[in-house]
């Protein structure tokens, strides 16, 4: 009968906000009509390399090639908007951020219209290199931001909110646990092992891996394991079959919250370190690219 008392002090699920279901579908739709439209430049400069309908010395192919090298020095408004006090109220962080990243692909596709995909000059080689350099940089570098933020636009994650978030889940959890003792021992020796996460970047990263792998095993046996135990609770309750699926869909949601949580926490040291070493790398390619492009167009308007 303990199992029966415990069983039914599990919730049924609940459904996520319709408004931020709403939000993150626009974002994702925003997103993919902003790439489709970048890709489509990217094919008309691609039909251009054959059909010459602009050039880069002159008209359109010329404006192409300032308009995207002006966003390209633009993209520094982002890290002075952080940094300079006087620029604090001009608009939000999350604008900046926003708009750094438009810019950051808007303006290599615009050089690349400019260039129809042609090679060029010396110098014109350098600058495109340079700003290709710093694009795919730049990818990585919003990759590594996802992964120690909350989502793109979220406050940044931290080891105490995290474990908070852990605490949290472990004490909804509890009572499922009661049901099975052996799976609360479980789980706990693998938080102990993620909370244990060595300090080397390299040795990091293993432990990362290793612990991916052994919670995809960990958190399935654990899932099908309470399952059975609900359907003995259940078979003693006289549930019917719609409120045993509650409770296991319930049950699977809380399980996954957990590893989805702890996979943060593992990750996060990690990923802070790659974010420190991109940050290293990036700003002199940065600076690169605006020497070379800036002796780029110098050569181009003086011979």
């Amino acid at each position: 009968m303990e199992t029966v008392a415990v069983a039914s002090q599990i919730n049924t699920s609940s459904l996520g906000s319709p408004v931020g279901l709403l939000k993150r579908v626009s974002g994702y739709l925003s997103t993919l009509g902003f790439s489709i439209f970048s890709l489509f430049l990217l094919y008309l400069g691609w039909l251009n390399r054959e059909q010459a309908v602009w050039i880069a010395e002159d008209g359109w192919g010329y404006w192409f090639g300032i308009v995207g090298g002006s966003l390209m020095l633009l993209l520094i408004l982002y890290p002075m908007r952080k940094r300079l006090h006087f620029m604090s109220k001009w608009q939000t962080v999350k604008f900046w951020f926003r708009t750094h990243m438009v810019f950051g692909v808007l303006g290599p596709v615009l050089i690349m219209m400019h260039s129809s995909f042609h090679l060029g000059s010396l110098n014109g080689r350098i600058a495109l290199f340079s700003m290709l350099a710093v694009a795919i940089s730049g990818l990585f570098g919003r990759y590594f931001y996802t992964r120690i933020h909350y989502g793109l636009y979220g406050k940044k994650a931290t080891f105490a909110s995290l474990r908070t978030d852990s605490q949290v889940l472990n004490k909804k959890i509890g009572p499922l646990f009661n049901l099975h003792p052996k799976a609360k021992k479980l789980i706990s020796d693998y938080e102990s092992k993620v909370l244990q996460a060595p300090r080397g970047m390299i040795a990091s990263a293993v432990h990362w891996v290793s612990m991916r792998i052994l919670a995809a095993r960990l958190y399935r046996s654990v899932i099908r394991s309470l399952n059975k135990k609900l359907l003995a609770a259940a078979h003693l309750k006289g549930w019917d079959k719609a409120k045993v699926r509650r409770k296991q869909i319930r049950l699977r949601d809380m399980l996954v919250a957990h590893r989805k949580v702890l996979r943060q926490i593992l990750e996060l040291h990690f990923y802070e370190r790659m974010f420190a070493i991109w940050h290293l790398l990036h700003m002199p390619l940065f600076i690169m690219m605006v020497v070379t492009g800036l002796v780029h167009v110098y050569a181009v308007h003086a011979y």
